[in-house]
């Protein structure tokens, strides 16, 4: 026992220096020495190592006089002590420390960029004067909120309201139009807009002049705003272009003036055209074209102007009860409204990284109370030298906050990349991911999820220090109870891992069957090498019907001799593609009464040869024909549904119908034929009612191409372009794109939040399986003699494997059977993106549970094969 004195001199010294560390090992080197001294006598290896420590012990007594020596006021210098002692003691498990930046650090990092993406998104600041007395009108029916109003109702919303210092409306819908006049005719983005919209927004108009009410009255003029963007790039930023004319679908407009650089709202633009009471869009209750945009009057909150116009809504149901009846409009917050579309995806993605960095934190708080364990010695000699529980646990909470801090700073570098990549995916309307980056509040909630996450991960451990007892821990070996309690704790955490990453993994099978659902929903037609395309004549220079009519046969005509060309249609507007245009259609004799005799139904105007080039087909009658001229009898196809839900018992071919145009009596046409159900507008509401017109009875402007082909598409499109150049210089080609890739952008938001959240729940399921290794590594360390003992007395290798998988399967199986419950809880956050799916649904939840289980087995395994590999006798000589 000479050593003791000498130890005992240097306990004081040393600890005085707040040299603990190097102290610790100077004394785990003694007790080796002194243990192998007792085994020279004859002790075992366990006895003389506790009769070694026990001797140690004797140093106690020390504590009190240093305790006595060291200054009151420490505390700065004992937290520089505890930062020296933590890193040297994270410096030597290099692997450890990896293993817990990386897991923490991702979980970090998908909540920083999660913020990230609600602070430019939902929380931005509209870049408007006083942006928070915006508000945003929609029409109501019955209590439920649409997406629009009509125009003749918002002039008189305009009008008769006191609450609103400027009431503005603009379409929500990308209206394009055909520049004309330069070398080559351009497509534009030209919205149309009330004369207040600019003022009412607080927009400065940088060069000329905004709108004048007299404008948007008809007769008005025909006078635009430019963008800047626009002006830049056509006219090189040249003032004097105010005054000029410019030429839009073949009408020459008067530039009057150019907006501020960078605005935007609802809808890109390059231009903006006022809305005229009474005509075109504005012209009938019926049709809702707009959404109008409000700012409050000084001292007036939302409350008072939805009181006000909701008296107004009353007085218009009274004087238009065909069409204002139940009809009113919601007044939303300008800047909440923006952020409709895409709230509930991002809540649900915000839900998955919080359930990510959960998971993530229990799993380093498994390592942790392994590692902890296996520091039980070295804690409890520190224990004995003079350190107390609250010193001790101090001290694992710094090593905690340096792992906290070095996880910050991990999240924060994967943070702006995984941010940028949320915005490119989720596509959020008016954000893009140039705009990824962390603002001094995204850089606080990471510092806070720092703090937070050393207390999730680091409680549990500085608790158990807190509770030791030093004596026992020096006297006990690996089979102690405290160690069963270490394992205890440690397969809590990985229930917990398993019960969140398993709810992640129901809400992501979910969406993904439900994508798959949508993605396997029959539009109604072929879809294979279909190439569609814009084109749109100048409405000033064929304003004659019978010229519109003769463009487009013979564009009809000359694409379907290009080579590789198999079928070509026309029509307004194509299915999947080009939604709108639904109105009311009934039987003449119940016209009015409503109900089951009238139907809502999408209206496309179609030359011959449409039906066939789509592999729509036609079930009854016959298709239109070039003999159904203008001024004949108005003739019209409908579609199987539409047939089956108004001529239930009768032969629908020959019958008459009336379509709602806005005016009191309905327009009539006679059914000529019957085709197959289609999907109009989008996939998740399938297929609708149709009716289809003769082009020649009913003639747009602007019609889409669909050419089937065999050949490439891009010498197709060249082909076009060329054809078009021939027959008119001033029509463009715009829009061309493949009917696939529509179908596939028409379902892309759905695909984004799956591939999003399958990503999240793929690093959940990795985090589970490496937790659910390392607690069985862990038990199989622990019980190395129990194993010995077990194949000694004859137990079998493959006895010893399987004992060890199951042990990790109902681990599993307990946080599986946990989720199930909180699941069911949150179908419901989720429930509205999904399509033909229900939130309960067993196909998945089962499926998840299988694969999760399967994931276990296979995290088992390794262990599994250590435990089976295990001898007797080196079990026997370790213990």
């Amino acid at each position: 026992m000479g050593w003791l004195d000498e130890v005992r001199r240097s306990v004081a010294s040393r600890l005085r220096r707040n040299d603990e560390v190097e102290l610790d090992e100077e004394i785990r080197h003694h007790i080796e020495l002194e243990t192998e001294e007792y085994v020279r006598r004859g002790l075992s290896r366990g006895e003389a190592r506790r009769r070694a420590i026990a001797a140690f012990g004797r140093v106690e007594d020390v504590k009190d006089d240093v305790r006595d020596v060291r200054p009151a006021a420490r505390l700065l210098g004992d937290a520089a002590h505890d930062a020296r002692v933590a890193l040297r003691s994270l410096r030597n498990q290099p692997g450890f420390v990896l293993a817990v930046l990386l897991t923490l650090g991702i979980g970090i990092a998908g909540n920083v960029a999660m913020f990230g993406v609600l602070e430019v998104s939902v929380f931005r600041s509209l870049p408007y004067p006083d942006a928070d007395r915006l508000v945003l009108g929609r029409v109501t029916y019955e209590g439920e909120i649409g997406r629009t109003i009509s125009g003749p109702d918002f002039f008189d919303y305009r009008d008769g309201n006191s609450t609103l210092a400027g009431f503005s409306a603009i379409t929500p819908f990308e209206v394009q139009a055909t520049v004309s006049g330069g070398e080559l005719p351009e497509r534009i983005l030209a919205p149309m807009v009330s004369t207040g919209f600019f003022s009412t927004l607080g927009v400065d108009i940088r060069v000329g002049r905004g709108f004048l009410p007299e404008e948007g009255e008809p007769g008005g003029g025909d006078v635009v705003i430019l963008s800047h963007g626009y002006w830049q790039r056509r006219y090189a930023g040249d003032p004097g272009v105010v005054g000029s004319s410019i030429v839009i679908d073949g009408t020459p407009y008067a530039i009057v003036g150019v907006v501020q650089p960078g605005f935007r709202l609802i809808t890109d633009a390059d231009a903006w055209r006022p809305i005229r009471r009474g005509e075109g869009w504005a012209e009938a209750r019926q049709f809702h074209n707009f959404i109008a945009v409000g700012r409050l009057a000084p001292g007036v909150d939302i409350h008072a102007a939805r009181a006000d116009l909701d008296i107004l809504s009353a007085r218009l149901a009274a004087a238009y009860p065909d069409s204002n009846e139940d009809k009113g409009i919601a007044l939303t917050p300008l800047g909440e409204a923006l952020s409709e579309g895409y709230r509930s995806q991002l809540m649900v993605l915000g839900a998955a990284v919080a359930l990510l960095l959960l998971v993530a934190c229990a799993n380093v708080a498994g390592l942790l109370v392994v590692r902890g364990a296996a520091r039980r010695a070295e804690m409890a000699i520190r224990s004995v030298m003079g350190a107390g529980s609250g010193r001790l646990a101090r001290q694992l909470l710094t090593e905690n906050g340096l792992l906290a801090l070095g996880s910050v700073a991990v999240g924060i570098a994967l943070a702006v990349w995984l941010q940028r990549g949320v915005l490119a995916l989720l596509r959020i309307d008016g954000v893009s991911p140039a705009q990824a980056g962390l603002s001094p509040v995204a850089l606080a909630v990471a510092l806070g999820l720092g703090g937070l996450t050393t207390i999730l991960f680091g409680a549990a451990p500085a608790l158990r220090v807190a509770r030791s007892e030093p004596a026992f821990d020096l006297r006990s070996g690996r089979r102690s109870s405290r160690g069963r309690a270490t394992g205890r704790l440690q397969s809590a955490m990985v229930v917990l891992q398993v019960t969140l990453t398993t709810v992640l993994l129901i809400a992501s099978g979910l969406l993904l069957r439900s994508f798959d659902r949508v993605s396997r929903v029959d539009p109604g037609f072929d879809t294979d090498a279909l190439l569609t395309a814009e084109v749109t004549l100048p409405a000033g220079d064929y304003a004659d019907v019978a010229r519109r009519s003769v463009f487009y046969e013979e564009l009809e005509t000359r694409v379907a001799a290009l080579p590789g060309v198999i079928d070509v249609g026309l029509v307004n507007r194509l299915p999947v593609r080009d939604g709108g245009g639904n109105v009311r259609v009934a039987l003449p004799e119940r016209w009015g009464e409503g109900g089951v005799f009238e139907r809502i139904a999408y209206q496309r105007m179609v030359l011959p040869g449409y039906f066939e080039a789509l592999g729509i087909p036609l079930l009854a009658g016959r298709d239109v024909s070039t003999t159904d001229e203008r001024g004949g009898s108005t003739v019209m196809i409908i579609s199987a549904s539409l047939a089956e839900d108004l001529f239930t018992d009768s032969d629908p071919i020959g019958r008459t119908l009336g379509i709602d145009v806005g005016t009191d009596e309905p327009w009539l046409a006679e059914v000529i034929g019957v085709v197959g159900d289609v999907v109009p507008a989008s996939l998740v509401e399938g297929a609708e009612h149709a009716m289809y017109f003769a082009y020649p009875q009913r003639s747009p402007a602007s019609m889409r191409l669909a050419v089937r082909t065999v050949v490439d598409p891009a010498g197709v499109v060249q082909g076009i372009r060329d054809i078009l150049l021939d027959l008119d210089r001033n029509v463009p080609l715009a829009g061309v794109a493949m009917m696939e890739d529509v179908l596939a952008a028409s379902v892309a938001d759905r695909r984004s939040l799956m591939t999003t959240l399958l990503a999240f729940s793929a690093v959940a399921v990795l985090l589970a399986a490496v937790g659910v290794y390392g607690l069985m590594a862990y038990q199989v360390s622990r019980r190395f003699h129990e194993i010995g003992v077990r194949m000694a007395l004859g137990a079998t290798v493959s006895s010893v494997a399987r004992n060890v998988v199951r042990r990790g399967l109902l681990l599993a199986a307990m946080g599986v059977v946990i989720a199930v419950p909180i699941s069911l809880l949150a179908g419901r956050l989720i429930r509205r993106m999904l399509f033909s799916v229900g939130a309960a649904d067993p196909v998945t939840y089962a499926g998840v549970a299988l694969f999760f289980l399967a994931v276990t087995a296979c995290a088992c395994v390794f262990p599994a094969r250590r435990a089976a590999r295990i001898d007797p006798v080196d079990a026997f000589r370790a213990e």
